[in-house]
């Protein structure tokens, strides 16, 4: 059973702000074949989404690892984030293509030229576990619960109920953000839940939280 699970890796470019006009404009000279820059694109996205903020859209040739693809940097104060890669054509990524066009952006584009400006590079891993989304405790108190648990009968007995109450609040606690798509790929394909009680919990997590926070608000 393997150990870790395939995520779409984020990417961040943080810097001085002072230099976001000109790290803008070497990222853009830099996108070189099998990169370009789409400037017309980029202008309707920022249309469409209506922010002031700088976005940036480069496109990508197809190689042996992804098909065609577009890469969207979106501007934060202190630099860039990648919010989104779509393939040009219909469809969608799988995980390996998604973080191979990642990787070729940050190696073609990004790497050359960001040091030149004070600016560094953080990008996630490709594959990752519950111990890289929670803390401690709270990862802790979750495997307590799939560890204990009837897997063919979820959280229904008194005392796996109270381990998942246990764990819920230790997540709402520390404020952390798990999301309950990540949650249920855990279960399943870490944990050996089957997919539908998987999901039937990660969806009741979510409820949990919402309850507990709007508890909190009011």
């Amino acid at each position: 059973m393997a150990k870790k699970i395939e995520v779409f890796q984020d990417m961040r470019i943080q810097g001085p702000l002072e230099k976001r006009s000109d790290l803008r404009l070497a990222l853009i000279a830099a996108a070189i074949a099998p990169w370009r820059f789409d400037l017309e694109k980029s202008d309707q996205v920022a249309r469409n989404a209506g922010t002031s903020e700088d976005v940036l859209l480069f496109r990508c040739e197809a190689s042996t690892n992804h098909p065609a693809a577009g890469l969207t940097l979106w501007g934060i104060p202190e630099g860039y984030y990648v919010p989104n890669i779509v393939p040009m054509q219909n469809g969608s990524l799988s995980f390996s293509q998604y973080n191979a066009v990642l990787q070729s952006f940050l190696v073609c584009v990004v790497q050359p030229i960001v040091e030149k400006f004070g600016f560094e590079v953080s990008i996630t891993k490709p594959s990752q576990d519950i111990d890289d989304w929670l803390s401690l405790n709270a990862a802790t108190k979750l495997r307590r619960f799939s560890g204990a648990a009837n897997k063919s009968t979820g959280a229904s007995h008194p005392m796996d109920k109270r381990r998942w109450f246990d764990f819920i609040i230790a997540v709402h606690r520390n404020g952390e953000d798990l999301g309950s798509d990540r949650l249920a790929r855990w279960l399943h394909e870490i944990e050996g839940w089957d997919e539908e009680t998987a999901h039937d919990l990660a969806g009741d997590f979510e409820n949990a939280l919402t309850l507990l926070t709007h508890y909190d608000e009011n």
